[in-house]
């Protein structure tokens, strides 16, 4: 994939967003290790996580039980769920970059 640097990710995100009004670099994807007892194991704002996912080259497939979106880093709690965004989205979003990358 050709690169992008982290301005040209942020402008193609907001687009991709646009009717939301996210601020990218305060809306985090969080990973848990289960659902039983959820402890956060990875928690990046929106545009890091594109970019990771960028830099690997391949589209995530988030499993919503273990992965979710927040306002919050580093939190899985109802409270700080950003109700806004699916996953669904995002993994679109990440395919349309690739898609550009090509």
């Amino acid at each position: 994939m050709s690169e992008l640097d982290r301005l040209e990710v942020i402008d193609y995100l907001d687009g991709h967003f646009l009717p939301l009004e996210l601020d990218l670099e305060f809306t985090f994807v969080t990973q848990v290790d289960n659902v039983l007892e959820p402890q956060v194991t990875e928690s990046r704002s929106l545009v890091d996580e594109v970019l990771h996912w960028l830099d690997q080259g391949e589209e995530p497939t988030y499993d919503a039980g273990l992965v979710g979106i927040f306002t919050e880093p580093d939190s899985f709690a109802s409270e700080h769920r950003e109700h806004r965004v699916r996953l669904r989205d995002v993994e679109t979003a990440i395919r349309g970059l690739l898609d550009v990358g090509r």
